[in-house]
């Protein structure tokens, strides 16, 4: 279910020859899909500074490639000029073999000289030809293009996806310049196949707008930084799987064989977790995670990793068990109870809100809400209006609208100095 006011997946080849009489059997060795990038493509851990996480698309571009491994060498806040000095460029130097696939995403970086150690470390020049030194066209042609077919790799120029600014008007800004415009060139004199992420991205952000596209990026626990909190560059794990899918749609489409690799039996996306939402609510109201567990749901391992976050619910009083002692963590989060652990974790941090049911009373399904929910429910429809969609209170939440409710939930325990300046992107993608 999607709530739309919200929103806004070979066996080895075995070669037998034959020698002196002799029958040999190998192993081919599988192609893999290689990454490099920079911080919208690459993969990331716990993420500290964030209250709903960055991910970077290539983190879930194997859902689409279930036969094939996909190599991930991108690294936040790197240029095509810069990622060379890394360890994974001499990983993709080592590693890169004949009939690989080498996707190539650049130009968020590169276009960065606010800075002498920019100009010296990162900018790259959009002007300029594959043959003319220092600029992007040269550095994406020498580093990359010409190391790949040399080793019998396929390259596949990918460019910058957008970043979430609008103009006056409601559509996407342009904020990459001429670079994007390099790739697209780049791949047409060398007629190598290119994927329009930028305009792929464009179009779902002129679709989704400023308040829907919201649910596709990370969020700083700080409000102070990014805009008002809301990092408009990096994606969060949903939009991370949304451009993924977008990009491994743009290569079904390429021309390349790489197509017959691509697979969408996982769908999309993926509904969301009781356990999943719970988490994430947790990081999202900045909740003091709990240093003694104390009593424990008999179906929640206290071991495993990432529980902290759900014991802390439970003492806040986000969370409750059933009858029987347990929460059901890997349940499907019905929209009842995305409600309901909503309400409980704006009042836990301070949110006043109004539980009149009275506003029920034009709910079609008000009798299908169960007891406990009802006051949460109530509480949502006054706080959002019809945000919250007149359905099944049982319907099953995806991801997309779960991280839409973040979002709110982050604007509303979070007041934002109207008068303070949006941090620069360069303040945003500075090299960690």
């Amino acid at each position: 279910m999607r709530i739309k006011k919200l929103s806004a997946a070979l066996l080895s080849a075995v070669i037998v020859t034959m020698n002196m009489g002799a029958v040999n059997t190998m192993a081919e060795e599988k192609s893999k899909i290689y990454i490099v990038g920079d911080s919208t493509a690459c993969e990331y851990g716990s993420d500290d500074n964030y209250a709903v996480p960055r991910a970077g698309w290539g983190m879930y571009l194997g859902k689409y490639t279930p036969d094939t491994e996909v190599v991930d060498l991108a690294k936040s806040g790197r240029s095509s000029k810069s990622l060379t000095v890394e360890e994974e460029y001499q990983t993709l130097l080592k590693s890169l073999k004949k009939g690989d696939y080498l996707l190539i995403q650049f130009g968020h970086n590169d276009a960065k000289k606010s800075s002498e150690e920019d100009i010296q470390n990162r900018y790259t020049d959009p002007e300029g030809d594959k043959d003319t030194e220092g600029s992007f066209k040269n550095s994406l042609y020498t580093n990359y293009i010409k190391v790949a077919e040399k080793k019998g790799a396929k390259p596949i120029l990918i460019t910058p996806i957008s970043r979430r600014s609008f103009n006056e008007d409601g559509t996407v800004k342009d904020t990459h310049g001429l670079y994007d415009d390099c790739v697209r060139e780049l791949a047409k004199e060398l007629d190598i196949p290119c994927v329009d992420a930028t305009e792929l991205t464009a179009e779902l952000y002129n679709d989704e707008g400023l308040d829907g596209t919201a649910a596709f990026h990370a969020i700083y626990k700080d409000v102070a930084k990014g805009d008002k909190g809301h990092d408009n560059t990096h994606l969060n794990h949903y939009g991370a799987q949304i451009v993924a899918y977008m990009i491994a749609k743009g290569l079904r489409e390429s021309g390349s064989d790489i197509s017959e690799l691509i697979s969408f039996s996982g769908g999309n996306t993926d509904n969301i977790s009781r356990y999943d939402f719970t988490y994430g609510i947790v990081r999202t109201i900045g909740g003091e995670y709990a240093e003694n567990m104390g009593e424990t749901f008999f179906d929640v391992d206290v071991l495993s990793s990432d529980t902290t976050a759900i014991f802390t619910a439970k003492k806040l009083g986000i969370i409750t068990g059933d009858d029987k002692g347990n929460f059901n963590p890997s349940a499907a989060l019905s929209l009842q109870d995305l409600c309901t652990i909503t309400a409980r974790a704006l009042k836990s941090a301070g949110v006043e809100l109004n539980t009149d049911t009275a506003v029920l009373e034009d709910y079609a399904r008000a009798e299908d809400i169960k007891p406990y929910a009802k006051e949460s429910y109530a509480a949502l429809l006054n706080l959002w209006g019809d945000t919250i969609p007149n359905v099944n209170p049982r319907t099953v939440i995806d991801k997309g609208s779960a991280y839409a409710v973040y979002s709110l939930v982050y604007d509303e325990i979070n007041e934002a100095d109207e008068n303070a300046e949006a941090q620069s992107i360069d303040e945003i993608e500075k090299v960690e």
